[in-house]
């Protein structure tokens, strides 16, 4: 059997690298996809508060409206 050379061992390293490499793209593919389903899920989740405050101080104004115009009709 003759001995090792570097050719012998150029195939098996630059396997190993190509796996090193793909697996680090994947998981850092994985958690940046992540990242951006919580920003986009934050984002909808604030829309809908602001439209449930605004929902809500609208509702309030024309209770108040409502009011205030049966007393004066009241008076």
């Amino acid at each position: 059997m003759p001995p090792f050379s570097f050719r012998d061992l150029t195939m098996p390293v630059a396997a190993f690298t190509m796996a090193i490499v793909l697996t680090a793209h994947v998981y850092n593919s994985i958690n940046h996809a992540r990242l951006d389903a919580a920003i986009a899920r934050d984002q909808k989740l604030n829309d809908i508060q602001e439209k449930r405050k605004k929902r809500y101080a609208d509702a309030l104004r024309t209770i108040e409206e409502k009011s205030t115009a049966q007393e004066g009709r009241n008076q």
